[in-house]
This record gives C-alpha cells, sequence and structure tokens, in this order.
C-alpha cells in the first residue's frame, strides 16, 4: 500500500482498488518530519539541494514547489511585467529510509536577464509517496 502526502490535500492511501482519504490533512511541518531539503543553493535560477528521507519507509515522487521570486531594484516603483514565476517539480527517484538524494533543477526555458532587479529562489518539499506508510 503507498501512502500519497501532500502539505496542501492532505494524505490518501492508495490500495488496489479502493482511494480513502486520511484523517486530516498534512501541514508543511509534518510533511517536513517526514521529507526535508537540505543545503539548498541557488544559481541563475537552478536550485540545487539534499532531500533527506527522516521516516523508516522508502519515499517517492517527492514533489517541490520551487519559487523564482522577483524582487524589484525600486520597489517603490515596479513595473507590471514582473517575472516572477513559481513551477512544480517532481523527483521520481526513490528514496530509502533515512537515505538522501542530491538534486539540481534548472528552469526551461532559463529566466531573464534584466538589470531592473534579481530572483531570489526558493524550494520546499510539497508532497510525497510513502511505502508502506
Amino acid at each position: 500500500m503507498t501512502l500519497w502526502c501532500s502539505a496542501w490535500v492532505g494524505c490518501t492511501l492508495l490500495g488496489a482498488a479502493t482511494m480513502a482519504a486520511a484523517e486530516a490533512p498534512m501541514s508543511s511541518r509534518q510533511a517536513a518530519q517526514v521529507v526535508v531539503i537540505t543545503d539548498v543553493s541557488t544559481e541563475n535560477g537552478a536550485v540545487s539541494g539534499m532531500l533527506v528521507n527522516k521516516s523508516s519507509h522508502w519515499v517517492r515522487n517527492v514533489r517541490l514547489l520551487i519559487r523564482h521570486a522577483w524582487l524589484w531594484k525600486d520597489e517603490r516603483h515596479p513595473h507590471a511585467d514582473s517575472p516572477g514565476t513559481a513551477e512544480y517539480y517532481v523527483v521520481h527517484t526513490a528514496i530509502p529510509p533515512g537515505g538522501s538524494l542530491r538534486i539540481t533543477r534548472t528552469p526551461s526555458p532559463p529566466l531573464p536577464r534584466r538589470s531592473d532587479g534579481h530572483f531570489e529562489t526558493s524550494a520546499e518539499v510539497v508532497g510525497f509517496e510513502e511505502e508502506g506508510g
């Protein structure tokens, strides 16, 4: 049996013939008790980090929310064409109990190079599947 967990949606048990909602939604804090991203670094919009499985079960299909927040050079006079963006990225590789996996995600297309501000890129775990949970 596989347990699908999402910080926004909750948890769902995926059995052979049934789908049943879990008792309560999983918060970002609860999700971080199972899978975390550490050693996050960014360069030109690419984000790298280490996914760490803190549970006693295999996890896979870790879902990340990667945000590219645009900060204007002149915040008092922002333009209407903010290039800020966000994407979900799913890491399909399974991670064993207590294991870790280095990941790198480069935006496609690349983030625009502009002189009127800069990007701040961040990543957080928002969901995953846990085997035998």
